[in-house]
């Protein structure tokens, strides 16, 4: 089956879905183009590996056809005299062949292309997007649909539920808001102020970003975290906080913690499509003592997720954003100064408070006729000007993807981890993009 490529310029109708020409970024979105540098931006990744190889010009098709059914991805940043702001592009050429590291930074302010990437090699399908346009929760279903109609092109019966997109259908006004603001109440006495955090030391190198990928099914997952009455993700997070522990110098002189993003759509109403997660930061002491077990680390942690998805604790902090952002100091603060003053902040104070970033994106729900023709799901988190190592976590109900980012060489913390879990019963398959570094430590 051969198509022809749809050329979008033609869609001047911009109008066609009920977003403007220009708008602004979302509550959350601001610090994003303020703490960019030169040579990096915050992009993350997501990949869906297929059976068989990938038709370019097929998946080309499909990203065609949802140009008008979520205008607010194809955009491109402007610089305003206060604020960064999105503007709307004609062009939906971004799909490329994959030919370089992944997370790489994406050019913003490009006048012919969005702020995110499609690509593809042999069998995997990759979206990459800049953290700005929407969080990893949209940007899930975003490349979930995009996959979906690529099989229906493809000649396939795919059936879109669940939380899959139609490209037939008119964009959505719930899909555009701002869900911060929306939600958001008046608060008072709320404090920002949080201890910091232990850093992870390494030696970053340029233009290197290595991958590893522990493959392990999900009952095996199941069976560890039931032995303690507790959730996966807080499992593999007291597994990786006692990692970071091991690998600190004794004795620690901070706390080890670290940071989480925690979607506010399972806790508030929202359909939107741009931004709308928080981040809590969970961790323990490691000032007490210098021989901490798992177990110990594991009762520190116990119950601290739970409480930093607590929705009152959520609405209070968004809240707060939402208030400082609206201050008329803040608001009408020339945006070149108010970059320099997000940037310090993003990078002394923010970026201090942990010593690396764990994101669940849960089960990656397609529909059967889908998952028929797809091999697994890939999730990866780009490093930042600080921050030298991420994990992101993402199952496809039977197998967890569990992705450690780096741009350092070595592994001891990636090494650990997995060798624990190995060692305590779980089927561990390692994959890597630089084996000598991974198998030479």
């Amino acid at each position: 089956m051969k198509l022809k490529l749809t050329e979008v310029e033609n869609a001047k109708d911009i109008k066609a879905a009920s977003v403007p020409s220009r708008f602004q970024l979302d509550n959350a979105a601001t610090i994003y183009p303020a703490c960019r540098t030169r040579d990096w931006n915050n992009v993350y990744r997501f990949a869906i590996i297929f059976k068989e190889e990938i038709n370019p010009v097929l998946l080309q098709q499909a990203v065609d056809d949802f140009y008008n059914r979520l205008p607010t991805y194809f955009v491109r940043l402007r610089t305003g005299a206060f604020w960064y702001y999105f503007e709307r592009i004609r062009s939906s050429r971004v799909v490329v062949q994959e030919d370089y590291y992944p997370c790489r930074a994406v050019n913003l302010f490009d006048s012919e292309k969005p702020c995110f990437r499609v690509m593809y090699y042999k069998r995997r399908l990759s979206l990459e997007a800049f953290h700005g346009v929407a969080d990893g929760g949209a940007s899930l279903i975003f490349i979930k649909s995009i996959a979906a109609r690529y099989l229906q092109l493809l000649g396939y019966k795919i059936e879109i539920s669940g939380d899959l997109l139609n490209c037939e259908d008119s964009f959505k006004e719930s899909e555009f808001e701002d869900s911060f603001k929306r939600h958001a109440v008046k608060v008072k006495g709320v404090k920002r102020s949080e201890v910091s955090s232990y850093q992870y030391e390494a030696d970053p190198i340029p233009n290197y970003y290595k991958v590893i990928h522990g493959l392990i099914p999900v009952e095996d997952l199941k069976a560890l975290s039931k032995e303690y009455s507790i959730t996966i993700t807080e499992y593999l997070s007291a597994v990786l906080l006692y990692a970071f522990y091991l690998d600190a110098p004794k004795p620690c002189k901070k706390p080890i913690k670290i940071s989480i993003p925690i979607s506010l759509r399972n806790s508030f109403e929202s359909n939107s499509m741009r931004n709308f997660s928080l981040y809590t930061n969970i961790g323990f002491d490691a000032t007490k003592k210098n021989n901490y077990t798992f177990e110990e680390v594991l009762e520190e942690i116990r119950g601290k997720l739970r409480e930093g998805m607590d929705k009152e604790k959520l609405l209070k902090t968004f809240s707060k954003n939402v208030g400082d952002a609206g201050n008329p100091f803040v608001r009408f603060m020339p945006s070149g100064i108010k970059r320099q003053v997000l940037n310090l902040g993003f990078k002394k104070v923010g970026q201090n408070q942990f010593i690396a970033s764990m994101t669940n994106l849960g089960i990656a729900k397609m529909p059967d006729s889908a998952m028929e023709h797809i091999d697994r799901f890939e999730v990866l988190l780009g490093e930042t000007p600080v921050k030298h190592i991420a994990i992101a976590l993402i199952s496809d109900g039977k197998n967890m993807n569990i992705s450690f980012t780096s741009n350092a060489k070595r592994v001891d913390v990636q090494r650990f981890f997995f060798t624990f879990l190995s060692q305590k019963g779980a089927r561990v398959r390692i994959e890597c993009n630089d084996k000598e570094s991974w198998f030479k430590q």
